[in-house]
Order: structure tokens, then C-alpha cells, then sequence
């Protein structure tokens, strides 16, 4: 199994990370360490310094994203690699080619009366991160008020 090492600097909220993506280098011979939990699998692979300077990966056995959570010291020269799924990257060109909804929500309240729908006035973009405001834009802004969410409904 080969894994693709990256150094990321994007935010975790952010859907498409592939330009924030600097390539580290490439590491074969990595086994998939047997576990219960698919979304924070560990990886077997021989000592290699490419690991250390990486905090994010691309496996090809599973077609997806990962972040480095944390590095173990084996015996026989080889590193445990700790990781979570990175499910915002992995499943991108599904969550962007869908439709969708974004609502505006105040915390302090459960009942639906106070959802304030915004139907299609400001559409879903690839550059919004998964909380619909871009760092250049500044549509959402009122949405930084004390207590407001913004909730993005996928359909």
C-alpha cells in the first residue's frame, strides 16, 4: 500500500484543501494495522523522515484523506502512524456537486419559528469552508453575532 505524504496549512472546516496541499513525498510498503474503528485507522511503515515533517496523507488502498494525529516508535525500525479520516477532503466532489440549503439559526432557542431560511440568496460556493464564509467574503457577516450558527442542510 503506498500513502502520499502532505503538509497542510488549511483550516479543518474547509471542504476543498487541495491548494493549501504541499507535497512531502511518497512512502510504499505501508500496512493498514488491523483496528475496529475505520475513521482513525493506524498505519504500519518502516522509519522513514518524509513522517516527520507531514500532518496530513492520502492513502491509495482507501481512496482517502487522513491527518496525522499522532506518531508511535516500534520496534524493528518501523512507526505506528496514528490518523482521523479527513472526511471533508475525501468526500469533496460529492459535497460540492450536491445541493444545498443554509440555514441561520440562533443557539438560545429550539423551536423552528426562529430559523430565518435563506432560500438561494447567498449560494453554496467551493470557496466557502463547511460554515459558509470564505475569509475574502464578507456576506455572512452577520453571522459572527453572539449566539448565531450557520447550519449547512445537504439534499
Amino acid at each position: 500500500m503506498t500513502i502520499h505524504l502532505y503538509k497542510h496549512g488549511a483550516t479543518p472546516k474547509r471542504i476543498d484543501k487541495s491548494t493549501f496541499l504541499n507535497d512531502v513525498g511518497v512512502i510504499s510498503g505501508v500496512v493498514l494495522k488491523e483496528t475496529e474503528n475505520e475513521l482513525t485507522p493506524d498505519f504500519i511503515l518502516n522509519t522513514n523522515s518524509l513522517v516527520y515533517n507531514a500532518n496530513y496523507f492520502f492513502c491509495d488502498f482507501t481512496s482517502r484523506y487522513y491527518y496525522i494525529t499522532d506518531l508511535e516508535m516500534m520496534t524493528g525500525g518501523r512507526i505506528v502512524l496514528h490518523s482521523r479520516v479527513d472526511v471533508l477532503m475525501t468526500f469533496r466532489n460529492e459535497i460540492m456537486s450536491s445541493s444545498s440549503w443554509v440555514e441561520v439559526s440562533d443557539r438560545t432557542t429550539d423551536t423552528s419559528d426562529n430559523y430565518d431560511m435563506l432560500h438561494n440568496d447567498f449560494p453554496f460556493r467551493q470557496d466557502y469552508d463547511i460554515l459558509g464564509k470564505s475569509s475574502t467574503d464578507s456576506i455572512f457577516s452577520y453571522a459572527n453575532q453572539s449566539g448565531n450558527n450557520i447550519v449547512l442542510i445537504m439534499k
